[in-house]
């Protein structure tokens, strides 16, 4: 009961190109850990102790207007993200730009973790290509009470329009998570947080929220 529980400290690592290959193979030293429902999860070593680095690749039903809406929608992030406890913006630093506050909930004994991190847009007016990135931003916020503040933080979305009703998404991140955490459970994240998180991403863009947004940094 207690490994089973602990296992989903992987949502820590929830959040968001390689050719298919066989599950189990390395291909530039990452690894298929998942293959499902058209999303594959691949991990590969980091250097010293910290977590395996995570990428994601799918299509998703929807348009480059529809996912920032849906990123830009941090108060809804418990409703999407998995085992997300709570979420709030922080500040809006520009039309592009935000920062925001998350907090991932653990179960007992594993102490929840949390994040400050700012989320920037960037798209490319030529091939439409949009590129998010996700950083931490350290001192921003105090530390909470019994909850252990994530060192190290950073996320890349390349999200590429396959025509007006699909996207291909790329989406890959490291993370640092900051005290201690039971063998073997890092092992888990790429089988669990990141694949249940864009599931959920595949079936949440048609939300009547995320219709008929438009952003000054988007290409019409």
């Amino acid at each position: 009961m207690f490994i089973k529980a602990v296992m989903r400290i992987a949502s820590v690592l929830v959040f968001f190109c390689l050719m298919g290959a066989a599950f189990g193979q390395s291909v530039e030293g990452w690894k298929l850990e998942k293959d499902k429902n058209g999303i594959k999860v691949y991990s590969r070593l980091q250097e010293g102790d910290e977590p395996k680095e995570i990428r994601v690749i799918c299509n998703v039903p929807g348009t480059i207007p529809q996912l920032v809406a849906y990123l830009f929608d941090v108060d809804y992030y418990p409703r999407v993200i998995y085992r997300t406890k709570l979420a709030h913006l922080v500040r809006r630093v520009r039309d592009n730009e935000f920062i925001y506050y998350t907090e991932i909930e653990s179960p007992w004994p594993v102490s929840n973790r949390d994040l400050v991190a700012r989320m920037t847009f960037q798209q490319n007016p030529a091939t439409k290509t949009l590129r998010v990135e996700a950083r931490q931003v350290p001192g921003l916020i105090p530390p909470k009470p019994n909850v252990v503040r994530m060192p190290y933080w950073h996320a890349v979305w390349n999200v590429r329009p396959l025509n007006d009703k699909q996207l291909h998404i790329e989406y890959t991140f490291k993370a640092g998570l900051g005290g201690e955490i039971p063998a073997g459970v890092i092992d888990l994240v790429a089988k669990t947080g990141p694949y249940q998180s864009f599931l959920t991403l595949k079936e949440s863009l048609s939300l009547s929220r995320y219709q008929g947004k438009t952003f000054s940094f988007l290409q019409p």
